[in-house]
């Protein structure tokens, strides 16, 4: 037996995940910081105050370019 997924079965399964992922981690699921990127990021460090969704991409990206303007600025 094969199982066929439309699209709005898809959506449905997102909604749900994400609104389980809003209840169960308040104030911990966000848009990344950095305004290029589309992605969100749940927050997992004790402080709660992540800011990328990944340090190695975004993270490295926006202190980068902080860097960058403070040098040349």
């Amino acid at each position: 037996m094969t199982w066929q997924v439309s699209g709005a079965d898809t959506a449905a399964r997102v909604a749900l995940a994400w609104d389980g992922l809003r209840i169960s981690h308040p104030g911990r699921l966000r848009p990344c910081a950095n305004t290029a990127c589309h992605l969100f990021l749940l927050d997992r460090s004790r402080p709660n105050n992540a800011r990328w969704c990944s340090m190695a991409v975004c993270g490295n990206r926006m202190k980068a370019r902080r860097h960058y303007q403070r040098t040349r600025g």
